[in-house]
C-alpha cells in the first residue's frame, strides 16, 4: 500500500480527492448522535494526507492517524501544523496495525479498504479495530461495492488533473473474474524547468455485501447499519457504487 501513495501523494494532496474527507466529517455528527456516541479519541485508519483526522482535531477530538505511505504523512504532518492542532500520526500497515490505545472512534475512508486484495487481511484488519476498539465505540467505513468497481471499466483513458504545475491521467480497467479494478496513474509533477513523471498501479477487489459481513463476524464486530447514502443514511441498492457500514464490538457473552 504504501508503494502505491508514495508518488502519487503529491497529486492526492492537490487534487479533488480531499472533498470526500471533508464530506463524511460533514455527515458524521448525526450518525454518531444516532448510535448514541461522544467520542473522545478518535483513529483513522489509511488518513491519507491527513484531512479528516485534522478536522477531528480541530473539533477537539484527540485524533490518530495511520498511514503506510510516508510521503501522505509528510503531507498530513503539514496539514496538522498549518491548521495549528496537534494528531498523532503513525506510519503503519493497517493489516498489522500495532497499537496501545484505546479509541472510541475507528474509521477508514474513501474505499481504502477496497485495497486490501485478500480476504484473510481483510478480517485481520477488523480483528485489529476489534482490539483497538471501545466496547462501546463506533467503527465507521465505506467500500466501493462489484458494482462501483466495475463502472470503473467504463471511464477507461481521461485527464484527472491539467494544472500549470501539475498533470495528471488515469488509465481504467476491470477483472471480472477476480472482481479486481486496476487504475494506472501516469502524472507529471514540475520542479523548476523539467517535470518529473510519476507512474503507479492502483488495484482494488470489489467484496461482495455478505462477504464484508462475514469477515466482520469473524472479527467480533456487529453491524448496527449499512448505507448507500452517509447523509441519508439509505439502504443499499443492486446498482449501488459505494456502501458504508457502522459496526460496533459484539458484546462479551455471558455463557
Amino acid at each position: 500500500m504504501a508503494k502505491v501513495y508514495d508518488g502519487f501523494a503529491d497529486f492526492y494532496s492537490k487534487g479533488p480527492y480531499t472533498a470526500f474527507s471533508r464530506r463524511v466529517a460533514e455527515l458524521l455528527p448525526p450518525v454518531l448522535e444516532r448510535f448514541g456516541v461522544k467520542p473522545k479519541r478518535v483513529l483513522d485508519l489509511a488518513c491519507g494526507e491527513g484531512t479528516f483526522a485534522v478536522i477531528m482535531a480541530e473539533r477537539g477530538l484527540r485524533a490518530t492517524g495511520v498511514d503506510a505511505s510516508p510521503r501522505m504523512l509528510h503531507h498530513a504532518r503539514q496539514r496538522a501544523h498549518a491548521a495549528g492542532v496537534e494528531v498523532t500520526f503513525l506510519e503503519q500497515d493497517i493489516r498489522a496495525l500495532d497499537l496501545a490505545d484505546s479509541f472510541d472512534l475507528v474509521t477508514c475512508w474513501y474505499d481504502s479498504l477496497n485495497y486490501v486484495l485478500d480476504y484473510d487481511d481483510l478480517v485481520r484488519v477488523f480483528s485489529h479495530v476489534r482490539r483497538v476498539l471501545h466496547p462501546q465505540g463506533l467503527f465507521i467505513f465505506d467500500m466501493n461495492t462489484l458494482r462501483g468497481l466495475a463502472r470503473w471499466r467504463e471511464h477507461g483513458t481521461y485527464v484527472q488533473q491539467d494544472k500549470d504545475t501539475l498533470f495528471e491521467v488515469h488509465r481504467a480497467d476491470y477483472d471480472y473474474e477476480n472482481n479486481i479494478a486496476a487504475l494506472k496513474i501516469t502524472g507529471f509533477v514540475r520542479e523548476g524547468e523539467l517535470w518529473r513523471r510519476v507512474d503507479e498501479e492502483h488495484r482494488e477487489r470489489g467484496y461482495p455485501l455478505g462477504r464484508i459481513r462475514e469477515a466482520l463476524g469473524h472479527a467480533g464486530l456487529d453491524e448496527l447499519a449499512c448505507w448507500a447514502n452517509l447523509g441519508e443514511m439509505t439502504e443499499p441498492k443492486p446498482d449501488s457504487v459505494r456502501v458504508f457500514f457502522v459496526t460496533r464490538p459484539k458484546a462479551a457473552s455471558t455463557d
